[in-house]
């Protein structure tokens, strides 16, 4: 190494040592001597490295296969500006602390077959000595809960405490805070406005009073001070309660750990006009106080609702959406990840629209709009992240046995949640699959697309298809479902594990499905070129579009403009990762665009009969493919458009989906 590479490491040494150390879990990136933070220590670890050649692959941050000074410059922004949290599969993920002087931790994992008996055993492995940290295993639990992994998808972040007293010792845990109130308020105000990773933290306590409390105010006003809202703060006088609590906990961290996706289509109106979706039961006398609703303005021009109100609720849509279609005076609006502060479901039956009358300065309810008319409101599950803390302090002798056994009621209860409808994971990949309403529907396209230059000949004649209800994949199979299954990446594009794979033959998805049926004993395959297209139109809640979701490409697809007319110099080049497009109405990504997708058919003509679910013919040369990728033009990821391979074929923009 040259001496002025030598220098400048033992000076960059020097200056980081001026930067505070940041204390994390030792998952986090940029621990590299796992010593919990993330410091000068790390830096004179990779130092180390790169003047001996010896170090092991903590210390290859950037993933090259290098240890270099890239992994040392990108040490420093960890240093200076945070970790890097590794992203965790879709699920319900948990950690146990079970707190008296000291806090025996059982590290946040996902519930599965596999870990429950682990959490389980730990549980059953707790005992119990004098002392009570209970502001400090919360205090712990809320740290733990900012370096933990955790999924795209994370919806719900939750902390659930169990104590038979107050607080003793936290207070010689930390030098912070003066007294046990202060401590309390300190906690308080972390519960209600710290955010993980950007979602607010549900916590709720759950109290056993007995004559081991002395001071039932100061009992109760920990409850409170430890729960995000008052209803999340429980007393209780028996164990028998306590697995109650526990049991409705759990059940009310599973509902709120699914959103919903409601459709509204109404008739447009002029700019300025004040619209009010009401989803309670209201009347023209009660819409003034209806408590949950979407209010905004109307705009004529760019056929949107801008600055939108959500009342009574939380919604992903933000607040101006702008229409996914207009069907002559009808325009279709679609607000995702709405979830109720209620905690109750969205009924179609009560939908409302209502116009606000300045003149009369009151809302006049729509008489174009019916609920029943409306597309169904779609529900999507996603992940959480629960912390559950246990008293095992000595006064808990006699109850001890009860806790374990609710404790462990409380994560098989959670596990058993866990199973997402359709939800599945292989060597700790996950993925999801949609149900499909059997239906019948209109395949291919008529001769007067054709004629106009709109469709292809092969896309003839338009032919009446019956199917039977199906599942298929959500997003297009993912180059690390494919590492997980095969063990192996032939992907081009491979800076991210979430891209679709490519480069695999219709013959290699064959052999892919056949080693995912051994390992999970179903019985996954290509969709027929029938199902596919059904899928990619919306199946029965089809809007009728020209792409899969939109009549907008560039709304739902990467295609040619997006990502190969860039050139190769941009990062938008090539392949995507799966699912940051918009999707269709039943919530599929990527069925335009992408990747093409191999389907199980031989590609032939079409039949001008009516079928029940066609498998296409009985032999042929070429397999069909859908959907248009990357670098496909426009007219190429419609909905009815068909391309054709040798099933020997490989590309790279030609991947595969799941069916079931």
């Amino acid at each position: 190494m040259r001496l002025t590479t030598l220098f400048s490491l033992i000076l960059l040494s020097a200056v980081m040592a001026l930067a505070g150390p940041r204390h994390y879990s030792s998952n986090i990136v940029g621990d590299v001597n796992a010593d919990g933070e993330v410091n000068i220590a790390d830096v004179n670890v990779l130092i180390n490295a790169i003047l001996t050649g010896e170090g092991n692959d903590s210390c290859d941050l950037n993933g090259d296969k290098e240890i270099s000074l890239a992994d040392i410059n990108m040490l420093i922004d960890l240093i200076l500006n945070g970790p890097q949290v590794p992203l965790a599969d879709t699920g319900m993920y948990m950690s146990v602390i079970g707190y008296n002087q000291t806090l025996a931790t059982k590290e946040i994992a996902a519930l599965d077959s596999t870990t429950v008996p682990q959490f389980n055993d730990f549980v059953a492995g707790l005992s119990t000595q004098p002392g009570r940290l209970l502001y400090y295993s919360v205090d712990k639990a809320i740290d733990a809960l900012n370096t933990a992994p955790h999924p795209r998808n994370l919806q719900n972040v939750a902390v659930v405490t169990f104590t038979e007293g107050l607080d003793q010792g936290s207070l010689m845990m930390t030098d912070k805070y003066e007294t046990e109130a202060e401590y309390a308020r300190a906690l308080n105000g972390r519960i209600l406005n710290e955010r993980i990773y950007g979602r607010s933290i549900k916590a709720y306590s759950v109290g056993l009073i007995n004559e081991n409390v002395k001071d039932d105010a100061q009992f109760r006003s920990n409850l409170y001070a430890l729960a995000s809202d008052s209803a999340k703060a429980m007393e209780v006088n028996s164990m028998a309660e306590v697995n109650t609590r526990f049991q409705a906990i759990a059940d009310d961290l599973v509902s709120r750990n699914m959103s919903e996706t409601l459709t509204l289509v109404f008739p447009g109106v002029g700019t300025g006009t004040r619209i009010r979706f009401t989803l309670d039961e209201v009347n023209d006398g009660t819409v003034d106080d209806s408590q949950v609703y979407i209010e905004g303005t109307f705009s004529l021009k760019t056929r949107s609702l801008t600055n939108i109100e959500y009342k009574g609720m939380t919604c992903n849509a933000g607040d101006s959406v702008a229409a996914t279609s207009v069907d002559g005076m009808f325009v279709t609006l679609v607000f995702d990840g709405i979830q109720l502060d209620s905690e109750e479901r969205i009924e179609k039956k009560n939908i409302q629209e209502w116009y606000w009358v300045e003149d009369h300065q009151a809302w006049e309810a729509s008489t174009e709009f019916s609920a029943s008319r409306l597309p169904d409101i779609e529900r999507t599950y996603s992940s959480a992240l629960v912390m559950l803390l246990l008293d095992c302090s000595s006064v808990m002798d006699d109850n001890f046995d009860e806790l374990k056994l609710a404790a462990n009621s409380f994560i098989e209860r959670m596990q058993n949640y866990n199973t997402i409808p359709g939800m599945f994971t292989v060597n700790g990949v996950s993925f999801q699959m949609v149900a499909v309403d059997g239906g019948t529907y209109v395949m291919g396209v008529d001769s007067a697309a054709v004629e106009s230059g709109m469709a292809n000949v092969d896309e003839l004649p338009a032919h009446e298809v019956t199917l039977a209800p199906f599942s298929i994949g959500q997003t297009e199979v993912t180059q690390e479902l494919w590492q997980a299954v095969m063990g192996t990446n032939p992907s081009s594009f491979t800076s991210d594990p979430q891209r679709p794979v490519e480069q695999v033959s219709w013959e290699d998805c064959q052999e892919f499905i056949s080693r995912l049926n051994a390992i999970t004993g179903k019985n996954f395959r290509l969709p027929t070129e029938a199902e596919w297209e059904y899928a990619a139109r919306g199946g029965s809640k089809s809007r009728g579009t020209t792409y899969a979701g939109s009549d907008e490409l560039g709304e739902v697809a990467w295609y040619y403009t997006n990502s190969y007319a860039v050139g190769t110099g941009s990062a938008d080049y090539g392949t995507h990762a799966v699912g940051t497009m918009r999707g269709n109405e039943l919530g599929l990504y990527d069925m335009s665009g992408n990747v093409n997708e191999w389907c199980a058919d031989w590609y032939g003509p079409y039949s001008q009969d009516a079928q029940d679910n066609p498998a296409g013919p009985e032999t042929g040369m070429r397999r069909v493919t859908r959907g248009g990728g990357w670098y496909s033009v426009g007219s190429d990821c419609r909905v009815s458009f068909r391309n054709f391979e040798a099933p020997g074929s490989r590309n790279y923009s030609l991947g595969l989906r799941l069916a079931l």
